[in-house]
């Protein structure tokens, strides 16, 4: 049975039909190139060439091995492309999941730099509640997870990528504008969009800014890009996550920082037992950029 680099060998001597020529063309030696043809045609048990003065014409069966040994050639060189795609993570599948603040603040800035330079990457990225994430890492379905809370969680290990905080979001024509930041007792008197109960930004709020109280919220929302959307059309104001309020200018909103500030976190999860592969690894890196400043704190150089 032949080896690879044996059938490379024989392979060039038919290319080129001298051995002279195909040792420069394998980095090898002329002598080498002889010895390993009469290696292979003793291992074989007949003739590969016949020689007319310095060339080597190669006989029938040979030929026949040569047409033969071509999707093998294919195969390797095809695979070789793949490994040195996925060294160099320009190629490759990315299966994510994220919560709604991170999927739609966060991942479409990352992805698109990150796509831009791997033409060849296939993306499957699904948004889902906090627990629909953890399912799906835990399922194998997704490779990566993102989420703004660690989640603890058996087999499944958090990674921090960034912090924000939580701002204000109203209108550009809201009275609340004139302030250079919003503490609890500025907000009296007026129309208030918050989370429904058990929501985790809601809960964070109501410990860290609210004293331990729950503030009256005529208008309830899950996500915060909803709420957003209703502060922009003048229903109220939003204590969402600077994440989405200040997502590459998608609301016209006017935002201002809390006091006392709320910092929010965002974390990637990924499976202890399985590392990130490496284009997993580098996307988590590409997200980790765009949370860094201005993004993340650009709500405290809101204030006029």
């Amino acid at each position: 049975m032949l080896n690879l680099r044996q059938l490379e060998i024989f392979r060039e001597v038919i290319r080129c039909q001298t051995t002279v020529a195909a040792a420069q063309g394998l980095a090898l030696s002329q002598p080498a190139v002889s010895t390993a043809i009469k290696q292979i045609e003793r291992q074989l048990g007949f003739e590969l060439f016949q020689r007319q003065g310095n060339r080597l014409i190669p006989t029938p069966e040979a030929l026949e091995m040569y047409r033969d040994s071509d999707p093998i050639f294919s195969m390797v060189q095809s695979f070789s492309r793949k490994v040195t795609a996925l060294r160099d993570t320009r190629s490759g599948s990315l299966r994510l999941l994220a919560t709604p603040p991170i999927a739609n603040a966060l991942v479409p800035r990352a992805l698109a730099r990150f796509a831009s330079r791997r033409p060849e990457l296939h993306v499957d990225f699904d948004v889902r509640r906090t627990d629909g994430v953890i399912e799906g890492l835990e399922s194998g379905a997704a490779d990566l997870g993102a989420s703004l809370e660690p989640y603890a969680r058996p087999g499944l290990e958090a990674e921090l990528i960034g912090s924000g905080q939580m701002v204000c979001a109203m209108a550009p024509d809201h009275p609340l504008t004139a302030k250079s930041e919003i503490a609890p007792a500025m907000l009296a008197g007026h129309r208030m969009i918050g989370f429904e109960p058990g929501a985790r930004l809601g809960l964070l709020l109501q410990r860290d800014f609210f004293a331990g109280t729950r503030p009256p919220c005529p208008i309830e929302v899950r996500y915060s890009n909803t709420a957003c959307l209703l502060a922009e059309a003048g229903l109220g104001v939003a204590l969402v996550d600077s994440f989405t309020a200040i997502s590459g200018s998608r609301y016209r909103l006017e935002v201002r920082p809390l006091s006392p500030r709320v910092t929010v976190e965002a974390y990637v999860i990924y499976q202890k037992a399985r590392a990130p592969k490496r284009l997993v690894r580098a996307f988590i890196d590409e997200l980790k950029k765009a949370v860094e400043p201005p993004f993340a704190d650009a709500a405290a150089g809101a204030a006029p």
